[in-house]
């Protein structure tokens, strides 16, 4: 309707004396009409199908049928330009603009070099409620060509259409950006690249269009070269590709946005299901869902090669598939950023169920990676040739690695050390070896992470150690992991050292050999301020055989104090100051609370700084504990006792990035309407280091930036209060 009372106004303007030439009353063909009509007429086309080939000449003039003065849509079909194959069945070539309008047709049968049904050579005409249907292009555009032209598509469906290089609905080439609102790009093919659109150099706008049922060699659903198109409540399903990219293409610095965009059930015989992007390509997605692509080769959802590094934000990745590796997101060479976004129910038939990273470093914030799996390895998280992903309030639970050798339910590590802050990992499972995470010739960092109910059916039930994996771990809780052979809660195979400050590791089993860690072939582990308690068959034990091993304790709390560590006469421990064997007294540890009661022989008795043969294996400043010492464990008595300060596990609406941050971090929150906003920073004694804000905002988001650099590293706890909620997030300062 506001198009059709856009066009009373044109002709209002175009003055008083506009005539309108009616067909075949007046002429008998459109294009006589059209060659005897002046700027601002109409020409009004009666029910019939009409077998011309018509030019626009250059003329502002609305061309219609009866839908124009009726607004009855059945004159759409009723009223038909065929082109009999002889040429593009509409041609705008003389410079028209958007007053020159083409309304109320079906437009079929062309065939021309360029644009089957509509050519557009450096115009940008209006075509409103228009059908396009079974033209085809030797080359470029089977149903729309552009070549720099930006028309107006509204209420258009581009139907049937046959490109025998690119563009089966829509060609765009050499800077061209068509406007298109409400718009069905549907069964189009072609041959080479973009069966519904082809974007050369060209950023169109699409808003609440629908592409579907497309196919080509590449691109299925929509090609983009050198181009940024925009996206807004766009659905793109069950396009198909011969090669690359189902859904869509992005190749060559094409960095489309994609907002409130459904992207499913698309497949590409070799890579990129939903979305493919290479050569620095790095689309945005923001409220974008990806479901039910497939992949012959990698990236069932989205695959990222060659320094393409897509940002992706709420985000759902569901239930894609790949026949090698990535099921829900392929990246080689590329680091996307990801941040509250679902991956979930994706499978690979090798490695990465939920995300393959090969010499990449993906960011992922407030991430759930949840019931995906691999037939090989890392069924959440497959990493591989220094890659370093780095996780914050990620929470990896119920993947699987389930082939014969799977190995890394959660998180596979080979030659690669992501950082993980704030992450759970809990109930997945490998087949072969390390359940919540596997490291081959890895050393990951961790911190304030939880990993719990785990298993492997072979070694290692929370994390498995090989060939000179040194993970750290800091603030960490391994309990209730499981192994049927060794290594309940960590495995060390070859020459694995694993360093655990503040770690909690209790209830963890294996079937045979160190229910909390098990130590193979030469390898050391380091334990400082830590907890090992009830677990099963024993809490450390040394495998009798080959090189031997050694373990470093110093501050810590272990069941059954040295005597119950199983060394099988191989290996040494060096058992250094401050060791304890008193039950800690957890809260609850039946319901898999470890914090500490106020009773705990833990609490105050840890080091804060600690240096072994010239390594300094523990620095904390005062900041970063309560009382006169650091506690034993994971979790600090202090902290969780003070009920002001205490951190749930809760949807947060608020955020901080980067976190951990040096020296600045910027707070992110979201009203849904105004209020007054409280924003403080405590240290994690409880002490309040400043007042950032305490003001009244307006609905919307806000940010909020923390510059740090006169504290000192260490863990802080932000308070946000609101009129709707009151939170609490932990950030990190790291120089």
């Amino acid at each position: 309707m506001k198009k059709y009372m856009f066009m009373i106004f044109m002709v209002l303007i175009t003055g008083a004396f506009a005539t309108t030439i009616y067909i075949p009353e007046d002429y008998a063909t459109i294009l006589e009409g059209i060659l005897a009509s002046e700027d601002g007429d109409e020409i009004i086309v009666s029910p019939g199908t009409y077998i011309e080939n018509i030019n626009f000449a250059g003329k502002a003039i609305i061309l219609g049928s009866l839908f124009y003065t009726t607004q009855d849509t059945s004159y759409i079909s009723q009223t038909i330009i065929d082109g009999n194959q002889d040429d593009s069945v509409v041609r705008f070539n003389s410079g028209e603009d958007s007053t020159s309008v083409l309304t109320g047709f079906t437009i079929t049968n062309g065939h021309a070099y360029d644009g089957g049904g509509i050519c557009c050579d450096h115009s940008s005409p209006s075509l409103v409620n228009v059908t396009i249907t079974d033209n085809s292009a030797e080359e470029y555009g089977g149903g729309i060509y552009c070549s720099n032209s930006s028309p107006s598509l509204e209420n258009v469906t581009i139907a049937e259409n046959l490109a025998g290089e690119n563009g089966g609905g829509i060609s765009c080439n050499e800077g061209s950006s068509p406007s298109l609102a409400n718009v069905t790009i549907t069964y189009n093919s072609a041959e080479e690249y973009g069966g519904g659109i082809y974007c050369y150099f060209s950023s169109p706008v699409l808003v609440n269009v629908t592409i579907t049922d497309n196919s080509a060699d590449t691109g299925g659903g929509i090609y983009c070269e050198y181009s940024s198109p925009s996206l807004e409540n766009v659905t793109i399903t069950d396009n198909s590709a011969d090669y690359r990219g189902g859904g869509i293409y992005c190749c060559y610095y094409s960095s489309p946005s994609l907002e409130n965009v459904t992207i499913s059930g698309n497949s590409a015989v070799d890579d990129g299901g939903g979305i493919y992007c290479c050569y620095y390509s790095s689309p945005s997605l923001a409220n974008v869902t990806i479901t039910g692509n497939s992949a012959e080769e990698e990236g069932g959802g989205i695959y990222c090669d060659s320094n393409s590094n897509p940002s992706l934000e709420n985000v759902t990745i569901t239930d894609n598939s790949a026949d090698v590796d990535g099921g829900g997101i392929y990246c080689n060479s590329s680091s996307p950023s990801l941040v509250n976004v679902t991956i979930m129910d994706n499978s690979a038939d090798v490695d990465g169920g939920g995300i393959y990273c090969n010499s990449s470093s993906p960011s992922l914030v407030n991430v759930t990676i949840t019931g995906n799996s691999a037939v090989d390895d890392g069924g959440g998280i497959y990493c591989s040739n220094n890659s370093s992903p780095s996780l914050e309030n990620v929470t990896i639970t119920d993947n699987s690695g389930c082939g014969l050798y799977g190995s890394g339910g959660g998180i596979n590590c080979n030659s690669s050390s992501p950082s993980l802050v704030n992450v759970t990992i809990s109930g997945n499972s490998a087949v072969s070896s390390g359940g919540g995470i596997s490291c081959f010739e890895s050393s990951p960092s961790l911190m304030n992470v939880t990993i719990t109910d785990n298993s492997a059916d072979y070694y290692g039930g929370g994390i498995y150690c090989s060939n000179n994996s040194s993970p750290s771990l800091e603030n960490v809780t391994i309990t209730d992991n499981s192994a049927e052979y060794n290594g309940g809660g960590i495995y060390c195979n070859v020459l694995s050292s694993p360093s655990l400050e503040n770690v909690t590791i209790t209830n963890n089993s294996a079937d045979y050999n160190g229910g909390g860690i098990c130590c193979f072939l030469g390898s050391s582990p380091t334990l400082v301020n830590c907890i090992f308690w009830n677990n099963s068959p024993q809490e450390v034990e040394f495998l009798s055989n080959l090189d031997p091993n050694t373990i470093t304790i110093a501050y810590s709390d272990i069941d059954g104090g040295e005597e119950g560590i199983l060394t099988n006469n191989n290996g040494t421990i060096y058992w250094l100051d401050g060791n304890i064997d008193a039950d800690p007294l957890f809260v609850d540890a039946e319901m898999g609370d470890y914090h500490l009661t106020e009773d705990s022989p833990c609490i105050d008795t840890g080091i804060a700084y600690f240096e072994y043969e010239g390594e300094v294996l523990v620095d904390l400043s005062e900041d970063e504990y309560w009382g006169i010492a650091p506690d034993m464990g994971a979790y600090e008595y202090g902290l969780v006792n003070t009920d002001e300060l205490k951190i749930e596990n809760v949807k947060c609406k608020i955020n901080a990035y980067p976190n951990p941050f040096n020296p600045e971090t910027n707070i992110v929150f979201e009203l849904s309407s105004g209020s007054n906003v409280l924003i403080e920073i405590y240290n994690i004694k409880g002490q309040k280091v400043t007042t950032l804000v305490n003001g009244p905002f307006e609905a919307g988001s806000h940010k909020v930036t923390w510059n740090a650099t006169d504290q000192s590293s260490g863990i802080y706890l932000l308070r946000f209060i609101s009129a709707e909620t009151s939170e609490m997030k932990k950030l990190i300062l790291l120089k």
